[in-house]
C-alpha cells in the first residue's frame, strides 16, 4: 500500500465512503467502508470560515446536507450544526459533516488515504494538512489528489515525498505530471477503455495509474486485465474485485 502497476493485487479505494449505499463523506460511510475491508478511503477537502479543513464534496452545503450557502462562509459551528445523512436516507439522520481529523484519527496509520483538494488553497493550509497528516501517521499513506495542478505543485514544494495525484477527465500530456516526482494520474475510468495505451505511457513516465470511479465490477476487472492496480469505487469490492 499503495499498489502500482507492477502489482499484481488490486488497491479499492472506497470513494467518499463508498457513496453509493452510505451518506458520502460522512464518518458512518468511512468506518462501514473499512468494515466491508476498503484498503483506503477517498474524501474531499473545503475548508471552513476559521480555515478548518472539513470533509465535503461540494463547495456548497445544499446537496448532500440540511443547510445552505458556501462552505468557506460557514464557521465550524454551523457547519457541524447540519445534517449529512438525513437527504441519502432518513435511517442516517444524524450524520454530520466531519473535520479532516476525525477521519484521520479513524485511519489511525493503519489504511490509506485519498485526500482530494476541492478548491484553491494557500500555503497556509497546505501547511496545516501536511502537519495533520503527520501526527496522525499518514504521510506515507496518503495520495493528496486535485484537479488543480497549481495544488500539487504547492504540496510538491513543501514535502518532497507525499505521493500526488493529478485527476483528469480527459487525455493530457503526461510530461507536466511526471515533473511532479512521486506522482500518480487519476483518470476517469473510462480514459483507459477506449485508450488503453495510456497505461503503458504512464508507467513510461514513472508513474503510476488509477481510475475512478467504478460502479460495476465487471468494469473494474476489465481494466484490471489492461494494467490497472488501483480502484476507486462507489461500490464495496472484494481484492479479486467481486462484488461483495
Amino acid at each position: 500500500m499503495p499498489l502500482s502497476l507492477h502489482s499484481s493485487a488490486a488497491e479499492i479505494v472506497a470513494h467518499r465512503g463508498y457513496a453509493a449505499i452510505f451518506p458520502e463523506n460522512t464518518m458512518l460511510a468511512f468506518q462501514r467502508s473499512l468494515e466491508l475491508g476498503a484498503h483506503s478511503i477517498e474524501l474531499d477537502i473545503h475548508h471552513s470560515k476559521e480555515g478548518i479543513p472539513v470533509v465535503i464534496h461540494d463547495e456548497k452545503l445544499n446537496r448532500t446536507t440540511t443547510g445552505s450557502g458556501y462552505v468557506r462562509e460557514k464557521s465550524l459551528a454551523e457547519i457541524r450544526s447540519v445534517d449529512a445523512g438525513v437527504k441519502f436516507h432518513p435511517r442516517f439522520a444524524g450524520c454530520r459533516v466531519p473535520i479532516l481529523e476525525e477521519a484521520l484519527d479513524l485511519l489511525g496509520g493503519r489504511y490509506g488515504l485519498q485526500l482530494e483538494l476541492k478548491e484553491g488553497i494557500n500555503e497556509q493550509q497546505a501547511k496545516g494538512i501536511l502537519h495533520l497528516l503527520g501526527i496522525y501517521g499518514m504521510l506515507g499513506r496518503t495520495m493528496i489528489i486535485s484537479f488543480y495542478k497549481s495544488n500539487l505543485e504547492l504540496m510538491r514544494r513543501l514535502h518532497p515525498e507525499i505521493e500526488l495525484g493529478f485527476l483528469t477527465s480527459d487525455i493530457i500530456a503526461l510530461e507536466p505530471i511526471a515533473e511532479l516526482g512521486r506522482a500518480t494520474v487519476c483518470l476517469d475510468y473510462h480514459i483507459p477503455l477506449k485508450y488503453p495505451k495510456i497505461i503503458k505511457e504512464v508507467e513510461a513516465l514513472g508513474l503510476d495509474a488509477a481510475v475512478w470511479t467504478i460502479r460495476q465490477a465487471q468494469t473494474a476487472r476489465k481494466l484490471y486485465d489492461l494494467g490497472i492496480r488501483r480502484f476507486t469505487s462507489d461500490i464495496p469490492l472484494r481484492s479479486d474485485l467481486s462484488p461483495l
